[in-house]
Parts: structure tokens; C-alpha cells; sequence
């Protein structure tokens, strides 16, 4: 029994050895068996590429440079036309593979290696690679979402699509993954609080107006106590005489008036500069009075509107009076009249864009137009409307104003009075002739004032104005049944 057990212990160690080396003998045969595995995933071609080339060439056509290194490892190349251009290199101990792709990348080309033959392409030959369409969704939330839409419809590539959600302000993109990069970027860049410049305008109406009377008023008589109608004034009469006054108690008999008073009343209204001389005695009256010439200024606002409007976009200001007329269509057995109306004023377009260092660049368009006269057309009185219209850009600082004239009109009015056949006399006919002459200017000024606003709130004198506005609501009136069920 004991030799037995012996022999089954020598037995059991023979089969663990042969194990252990079965097992390194497969291990080792593993471990030769990947490099060859290895090796026979690459192709003859791309083994060759591997292979170490020199070169030191200076100016040299590209083709001739790509043949030399093709020769040194010996493989077969197909070289587009389109590839041109002259190479300076120095490569020493380099792989054909690094070689052929520096020098292509310098000259905007690029290579396809195929099993047997190697293509140099110029970048636009290339075939393209088909990348993975993905699908994002971004919320706007300054800018106008139609706006947005309408420059992703430029910017997206061929496969791309885009769509919007009004109701959300939301826009879903589908596009390749470098489209989806850089319409991220850009919508990160438009995507942003727009600035608001307050538009204030200011319209004057500036009338200049010059009154001229030319002529003499003039009385002369007797000296008497009788007014100019023949009716006594008092009873007695004063005069100076040798500084003393004296009284002549008795009326003048006959008495004898004459006179002329005929001014046109062109300054009649207003302050008057004249000049006055007389002569006066116990026998005789004479008084005469020369009219001048005065000019007035008035400025009146007519208008003083304030918008607020957003950076490059249009701020509109109509200040208009409606003039109607009828417009008659005549058909075949019938006629049909239809009001219209032409609007007589001032209309005013400005865009606003704010550049830097505090100015703005203001593309102002503004519209006058004045009610010249009515011709009657017809049935209907037509108004005839003169109308001006200017374009501008200008370049103004935050707060500076910018103003807009030329929008006149001249009135002139001519008036002459004079007694008959003695009007005409020469020279001494201006004794009885008065002539008067009035000329008006109006004139439409506009002050365009643009603030760049950063924090829009209300201004102190806006809060007052605000408040003053205020009022209580109506409160609902309830019946006397209401009354009493709520108690």
C-alpha cells in the first residue's frame, strides 16, 4: 500500500508540470501570433508610406517633389492638375506619410491613399465626408424671433432646416454638428439687450412779420370850439398869450374844418412809431402825423412729442391736419362720390443707431407740406398742397439736437387809400394818400434731440406729470336690495 501511494503522488505532480507548461506554450504563441495580426491589418501601400524619405529641394514645382519621394519608396500616384505651385523643403529620416501630408497642407492639398495607388486632390476635389445631422432648440429672448429666423435661413447648410414657435419665442434647428457650433455662437452674439434712444422733437412755428403805413394824417381849421362834426365843446376857449392864458369867451364864427385820416391800419395793431407836428394859435389848428414801419418776431411750439424707439428701428411722428374733398367716379350710368382727405403738415421719420463713444447715427426723413389754396374741380373744392421731402443721415453726440428749417411761406398784403382826383395830384397828392403794406414769414423749425437711454425709467418732471394724470375709478353703484342683503 505504500509504494502504491507513492506512485499516484508522482503521477498527480506529472500532470500539474505538464499543465503549467501548456499553458506558457499557448501564452507565448499568443503573444507571437499579435504582431502578425498587426501587420496584416496594414497594406502593402500604406507599409511603404511607413518607409523613411529625404529631400532638400528649393523652389521647385510641386509635382517633381511628390514624384521624387513616390520613387524612393516606390509606390504609384495619380496628381490632380489642380495642384500646383513651387516647394522649398528639407526633410531628413522622415516617413513619406508625414512628408506628402506637410507639403499638401501648405498648398491646399490633401491626399486619398487607396490599396494600391495614392490620389493628391486640391481641398475644393475632396470628396466630402457626410457628417451627423443633430437637433437643438433655442429659446431668443431679445431679439425678434422672425429676424433670427430669417438670417438662419442664409446661414444653414444645404441638409439644415429651421423652424419657429411664436407662442414661445423658441427656434428648432436641425444641421450638422459644426453648423449647430457656430449657429450657437451666432445666436449668442445677436441674442442681446438691444439699446433704446428717446426721440424728443420739438416743432416751432416762427412768424416774422413786417407792418408799414406810409402816409400823413393831418387836420387844419380855424381855431374854434366847435368839434369836427360842427358841435360846440365848451364855452370858452384858451389860448397863451405872452405866457399868460386868455380866454376868448365868444365862438368862432364861421368856423372852418378840414382834415384827412385814412391809414391802412397795417400798424394799427401793434406799437406804433410815428412822428407828430402841429400849430396851434388864437386863429388857426394844424396837426399832422407821419406813421412808421415796425417788425415782429413770434415763436410758437406747436408741438413736443417724445418716442421711445429701439436701435435701428423707425420712431414716426405725424402731426397732420385732415383736409376733405370729394372724389367723384363716373361709370356707365352712375356716379359714385367718395371723401377723401389730404393730410397738410408735418410728418417725420427717424432711425436711430447707436455708435460708439456716446454718438449716434440718425437717418432723418422728414415730409412738410402747407395748403396753398382750393380749386374747385367740379363739383368739389380740391385742396392744392405744396409738399417738400428731404433725406439725411447725420452724425450727432448723445443729447445733441439736430435742427430742420426751410419749410416758408410768405404772405403779402397791399393797401392804398386816397381822396378822389386829389390822390393823383403830383407831389401834393401824398398829402391826401395813405399807402399800407403788410408781409408775413412763417417758417417750420424742428429740433431733433436723441438720448441714449441705458436704465428707462421715468425722469422726476415724467413721475409728476404721471401723477397728475391719476385719477380714481368709477365705483359700482349697487341698489338699496343690494344694500340691505349685504348687511
Amino acid at each position: 500500500m505504500k509504494i502504491l501511494t507513492i506512485k499516484s503522488g508522482r503521477l498527480h505532480f506529472l500532470i500539474i508540470c505538464a499543465l503549467l507548461c501548456f499553458c506558457c506554450a499557448s501564452a507565448f504563441a499568443v503573444e507571437g501570433e499579435e504582431p502578425t495580426a498587426k501587420k496584416a491589418v496594414l497594406t502593402d501601400l500604406e507599409r511603404r508610406m511607413q518607409k523613411v524619405v529625404c529631400i532638400d529641394v528649393n523652389e521647385v514645382p510641386i509635382g517633381t517633389v511628390i514624384r521624387q519621394l513616390a520613387d524612393q519608396v516606390d509606390v504609384d500616384l495619380v496628381m490632380s492638375p489642380k495642384v500646383t505651385g513651387n516647394v522649398t523643403v528639407s526633410l531628413t529620416e522622415v516617413s513619406l506619410d508625414e512628408a506628402l501630408q506637410c507639403i499638401l497642407d501648405v498648398h491646399g492639398a490633401d491626399r486619398i491613399v487607396g490599396e494600391n495607388v495614392i490620389r493628391i486632390l486640391s481641398r475644393e476635389e475632396m470628396p466630402q465626408v457626410t457628417e451627423r445631422l443633430v437637433t437643438q432648440t433655442f429659446e431668443i429672448t431679445y431679439a425678434d424671433v422672425v429676424q433670427v429666423v430669417k438670417a438662419l435661413e442664409k446661414f444653414k447648410s444645404q441638409q439644415g432646416s429651421v423652424s419657429s414657435i411664436e407662442g414661445t419665442s423658441h427656434i428648432i434647428v436641425t444641421d450638422t454638428e459644426s453648423k449647430i457650433r457656430d449657429i450657437t455662437n451666432l445666436i449668442d452674439t445677436v441674442d442681446r439687450i438691444t439699446p433704446q434712444v428717446l426721440v424728443e422733437v420739438r416743432i416751432y412755428d416762427i412768424t416774422s412779420k413786417d407792418n408799414l403805413d406810409l402816409g400823413i394824417d393831418w387836420y387844419a381849421g380855424r381855431r374854434t370850439n366847435r368839434d369836427a362834426f360842427g358841435y360846440p365843446i365848451n364855452d370858452d376857449i384858451i389860448v397863451q398869450r405872452s405866457g399868460n392864458d386868455t380866454y376868448i369867451k365868444s365862438i368862432t364864427d364861421p368856423s372852418l374844418t378840414a382834415g384827412f385820416s385814412a391809414g391802412t391800419n397795417k400798424t394799427e395793431d401793434t406799437t406804433l412809431g410815428y412822428l407828430r407836428f402841429g400849430l396851434l394859435n388864437e386863429h388857426i389848428d394844424i396837426e399832422a402825423r407821419l406813421r412808421a414801419e415796425q417788425e415782429n418776431i413770434d415763436a410758437k411750439l406747436l408741438a413736443n412729442p417724445r418716442i421711445m424707439v429701439l436701435d435701428n428701428e423707425e420712431a414716426t411722428f405725424d402731426i397732420v391736419t385732415e383736409h376733405p374733398y370729394v372724389e367723384r367716379t363716373i361709370t356707365a350710368g352712375s356716379t359714385t362720390e367718395t371723401v377723401k382727405f389730404k393730410n397738410v403738415g408735418v410728418k417725420l421719420i427717424v432711425t436711430p443707431h447707436v455708435a460708439g463713444d456716446d454718438m449716434l447715427r440718425l437717418t432723418i426723413s422728414p415730409e412738410f407740406s402747407v395748403l396753398v389754396t382750393r380749386v374747385q374741380v367740379a363739383s368739389s373744392n380740391v385742396p392744392v398742397v405744396d409738399t417738400r421731402k428731404v433725406n439725411t443721415i447725420a452724425l450727432v453726440k448723445d443729447g445733441q439736437a439736430v435742427v430742420l428749417g426751410g419749410l416758408r411761406k410768405k404772405e403779402t398784403s397791399q393797401q392804398t387809400n386816397k381822396v378822389p382826383l386829389l390822390g393823383d395830384i403830383p407831389v401834393l397828392g401824398h398829402l391826401f394818400k395813405f399807402e399800407g403794406e403788410a408781409t408775413a414769414i412763417t417758417e417750420l423749425v424742428v429740433f431733433i434731440t436723441p438720448h441714449i437711454i441705458t436704465d428707462p425709467i421715468m425722469t422726476e418732471t415724467e413721475q409728476q406729470a404721471l401723477d397728475i394724470t391719476e385719477f380714481s375709478g368709477p365705483f359700482p353703484s349697487t341698489t338699496k336690495a343690494e344694500d340691505r342683503a349685504a348687511q
